[in-house]
């Protein structure tokens, strides 16, 4: 039997290229132990345990930042591998070394692994971020056999790798970054994770098209996924959780990059909305969900009389199909003709949307703009269909009761919409059934 050295594919015979990745002269022959009568097998049975009790062996890490926690579900568990990934130039190695500041200051040691940057340069970085904190270290290196017997000796309970494409074992003949050296060097990690109870954060690239290299060894490998997605055009950023072993994966972190390090928005659901729009017309209010997490946006649509011979449609941060969609359920099931008048729509703040739930907001201010009349302190949440019927949405009750918090005096929702709210104080729910109520309530 042989073995590729590159991909680890196996071939029963010899052949000068490897037929899976594709590189020259990587087969190398390997022993075949079932054939080979002297050599022995040893096998040793293992202890089985029941279910026990974690209070005394799991300690809650809370970190400073509240909307981290919230995405971690309020504390880093010990023992656990994460993957933080994404583009380059987001701010990953950034958030890892306000981590480790905020394990240092709160718990303990926590050591920072870097092949990439220098101490120089981390500690320019640190300065840059006004970090003075002696509990945290720095080590540079890039051969694995050396980091893990540093990691050995080393009493740090939080290690940050920066990153893992440059790491290299010499038990393997590939080369860093590739799917073997990959696999072999996160299990060597999931391993010292699960046997010494400390936490390890592994920071790792995309792909052009945004997805993480070698998604199935990585993701499998870990306990948790996290993604930092940021805005061109803002400051801020978002973090999600696209796999967690330990608790759900339906928070995101809201936070923006000032000039020195990254914060968490102290009201992150107002920051997608311009408070003074909703007092003129062709503005609506829509509560869309990131994940389980409700937030506040602004829709904005302006309808102007048409100086060609068809009607042009365009749209912002939100699908252009959409458009096109809802303007055709108006003028079907309402008095409100477009066939004469440019559409334009945008969503503020440059937040992307594709979820359904903005739907009623979207066609409330298609008919503002139409009609020159305000929707203040009003906040649409539904989905619509083809027929004109208005459709309940997920999480309702989560969007209402946010609603209610910020201050709506009135919330359209569908008209079979079981909301149950014990203090609803001024708040008015109007419900309605179809899009043709909906132009009768503007």
């Amino acid at each position: 039997m042989f073995k590729c050295s590159n991909c680890s594919n196996i071939s029963p015979k010899w052949s000068g290229k490897c037929v899976v990745c594709g590189q020259w002269n990587t087969y190398e022959e390997i022993e075949e132990i079932w054939k080979n009568p002297k050599k022995k097998i040893s096998w040793k049975a293992q202890e089985i345990f029941g279910f026990v009790d974690t209070k005394n062996e799991v300690q809650k890490i809370k970190l400073k930042s509240e909307e981290l926690n919230n995405v971690l579900w309020y504390w880093l568990t010990p023992w656990s591998l994460i993957l933080l990934s994404w583009e380059p130039w987001i701010g990953k190695s950034t958030l890892a070394l306000q981590m480790a500041d905020w394990y240092g200051k709160e718990w303990e040691t926590a050591l920072y692994i870097s092949w990439e940057e220098n101490i120089y340069q981390i500690s320019e970085r640190a300065k840059r971020l006004k970090i003075k904190n002696e509990h945290i270290r720095i080590f540079n290196s890039n051969d694995f056999e050396d980091i893990l017997e540093t990691l050995e000796k080393d009493n740090s309970n939080l290690i940050i790798i920066d990153s893992i494409s440059v790491i290299y074992s010499n038990s393997l003949w590939a080369s860093s970054g590739s799917i073997t050296q990959v696999r072999y060097i996160t299990e060597m990690f999931m391993e010292f994770t699960k046997r010494t109870k400390k936490s390890i954060i592994l920071i790792w690239h995309v792909t052009k098209d945004g997805s993480i290299s070698w998604p199935k060894t990585l993701e499998h490998l870990v306990d948790t996924v996290l993604f930092l997605e940021w805005s061109k055009y803002e400051n801020y950023r978002i973090l999600r959780t696209f796999k967690n072993r330990f608790w759900p994966t339906d928070e995101v972190w809201l936070f923006v990059m000032t000039e020195i390090w990254l914060q968490d928005i102290k009201n992150p659901w107002l920051e997608f909305i311009n408070e003074d729009n909703q007092k003129i017309s062709w503005s609506a209010m829509a509560m869309t969900m990131e994940w389980n997490r409700p937030i506040l946006i602004e829709i904005e649509a302006l309808t102007t009389y048409t100086k060609f011979w068809y009607p042009k449609r365009s749209a912002r941060w939100i699908q252009w199909w959409k458009l096109d969609l809802l303007i055709a359920v108006i003028t079907k099931f309402t008095d409100i003709k477009l066939d004469s008048y440019d559409v334009y729509l945008n969503v503020t703040r440059g937040l992307s949307i594709q979820e359904p739930g903005v739907d009623l907001a979207t066609i409330a201010a298609i008919i503002s703009s139409k009609k020159w009349k305000p929707l203040e302190k009003t906040v649409f949440i539904w989905e619509i269909s083809l027929t004109g019927i208005i459709k309940n949405v997920f999480n309702i009750q989560k969007r209402v009761e946010e609603a209610v918090k910020l201050g709506f005096e009135n919330i359209v929702i569908p008209a079979w919409s079981k909301i149950t709210m014990t203090k609803l104080n001024d708040i008015k729910l109007k419900e309605i059934k179809n899009v043709g109520e909906l132009n009768n309530l503007i």
